[in-house]
């Protein structure tokens, strides 16, 4: 009878009919325990300081019972024995930027605090309130490819996701002890300042590209942009590139290249490690919260489409049947082949899909 009270509250009126129904014999404690978390789970708020709040859903609460009123008791059943949807529960922009965890380096335990440092062996640049469980996780797994590298800074976006045409999704950023730890710092300092900062205005969601600009500064061999993929160990680079070449896409400019700027990519993880493993139990780190927020508000609020080559039931899963379902039903949803290297071309995706893509982003 609490569970059922409280599941009302959740949703912002008490008119008491999960109750009546419960009191009923129409629900059994494990399905009005599941959908508490349900309800907990879509009005949760990650909060960039402070602590954790709630949106409201009153109107949609009001909205059902009054489209269900004098019906059948099945269809009231039914109607309240279902989560509220996310489509229903409206989160903004302005709202996500707010709550953005990874906007600010004073939300890090221990950030690098130079400009010109790629690499830190006495960084801690693991969220605060990941700290607990990413320690818990590095110590299990301390010594193989699985450990999260903290000491560079996460990547869990790469690009802009706000603003790009189609948003890839990803498992974590890989770790290449040669590029990313012997050989970040000691590149250029004007390298390392660039890298730096698209760093930051993507984890903050201002960058407006996917790579540093193809300027090549002073008398320097590589550009900023060949120099971030080159520390990258050139992963997304060299399948862009391919996607490129395959698709017959110009090059562009060196600060305007539009298939760079129309494209994204979200990580499930923004930790780097050589190898990805699930955490224990499939928990989820309590940044990754924030993760669901924004592909909810990128599956309500835009026409944008998402790219999945591989780990397809990881992310349907996470993001819910709900927001997945929207997305097949409103043609925004390009799969994989479900190969173990990601890749834009024939060999990731089929020929329509890869023929979809180029034609999104021309």
């Amino acid at each position: 009878m609490t569970l059922s009270q409280y599941i009302e509250i959740a949703r912002g009126e008490q008119n008491w009919i999960i109750t009546k129904l419960y009191s009923e014999d129409q629900y059994t404690m494990k399905q009005l325990c599941d959908l508490f978390k349900e309800e907990i789970l879509h009005l949760y708020r990650f909060p960039k300081y402070g602590k954790p709040y709630f949106a409201s859903v009153k109107e949609y609460y009001k909205g059902v019972f009054k489209n269900f009123k004098g019906k059948d008791f099945n269809d009231i059943k039914k109607a309240f024995g279902c989560p509220t949807p996310l489509a229903n529960v409206p989160i903004t922009e302005d709202e996500l930027r707010k709550i953005n965890p990874w906007d600010g380096t004073e939300q890090f335990v221990n950030p690098i605090e130079s400009p010109t440092v790629l690499f830190d062996d006495n960084a801690a640049c693991v969220l605060k309130c990941d700290e607990p469980y990413i320690t818990d996780f590095n110590e299990q797994y301390k010594g193989t490819p699985y450990e999260y590298r903290i000491q560079k800074w996460p990547k869990p976006f790469i690009g802009n996701p706000l603003t790009s045409k189609v948003v890839l999704l990803s498992l974590n950023p890989g770790f290449n002890d040669r590029t990313n730890r012997m050989l970040a710092n000691s590149m250029s300092i004007y390298y390392r300042e660039a890298i730096n900062k698209q760093l930051l205005d993507q984890m903050s969601l201002n960058a407006y590209s996917l790579f540093c600009s193809n300027i090549k500064p002073g008398d320097l061999t590589l550009t900023y942009q060949e120099a971030q993929a080159f520390v990258d160990n050139w992963y997304w680079y060299d399948i862009i590139e391919d996607f490129r070449e395959k698709a017959g896409l110009p090059k562009g400019i060196h600060h305007h290249v539009p298939l760079y700027e129309n494209l994204s990519i979200i990580q499930y993880v923004g930790y780097a490690s050589s190898e990805y493993k699930s955490a224990p139990l499939g928990r989820i780190f309590p940044s990754q919260h924030f993760t669901k927020l924004l592909i909810q508000y990128l599956t309500f609020n835009s026409d944008k489409t998402f790219v999945v080559v591989r780990s397809e039931n990881r992310w349907r899963k996470f993001i819910g049947e709900e927001m997945w379902n929207y997305l097949e039903k409103s043609n925004r949803l390009i799969l994989g082949k479900k190969v173990r290297r990601q890749s834009l071309i024939d060999t990731g995706l089929e020929k329509d899909d890869f023929n979809r893509l180029v034609e999104l982003l021309k």
